[in-house]
């Protein structure tokens, strides 16, 4: 009698891993992505992340983090709201960078709303510098 899940594994190619490290990210364009590695044990996991930090960072890609957006910090003793990305308008799309020709994101704080997309090493709101 044969093991099915050897045989299986030798089929599909595939094999469970028990290891994940992800990541959540800004790629260049303003889009918000989240990255999954698979391994066998931590320590490969680990090591594969490593490969991936450096790549992201050469893509000019920033890390989501919780304060960046969602901090919460106090300034002058008042506590600011939250930065928050709001889903595109009724007509499903967001506005067009007439700059870049890429499609802007839609953000909201403190009661202002504004669009604007990740560029090169900064952020642009559709009007010339």
């Amino acid at each position: 009698m044969s093991d099915t899940s050897t045989n299986f594994e030798t089929l599909s190619g595939f094999s469970e891993s028990i290891s994940t490290w992800s990541v959540r990210y800004l790629d260049p364009s303003g889009f918000e992505c989240i990255l999954s590695i698979q391994a066998g044990t931590g320590a490969e996991a680990l090591k594969k992340a490593e490969g991936a930090l450096s790549h992201l960072i050469e893509a000019k890609c920033i890390p989501v983090r919780k304060e960046s957006h969602n901090g919460g910090n106090k300034s002058n003793g008042k506590s600011s709201e939250l930065t928050v990305l709001l889903k595109p308008d009724g007509n499903g799309k967001n506005p067009i960078c007439p700059l870049h020709g890429v499609e802007m994101q839609k953000w909201s704080k403190n009661g202002r709303t504004w669009y604007s997309h990740r560029w090169n090493d900064g952020w642009c709101n559709g009007e010339e510098q």
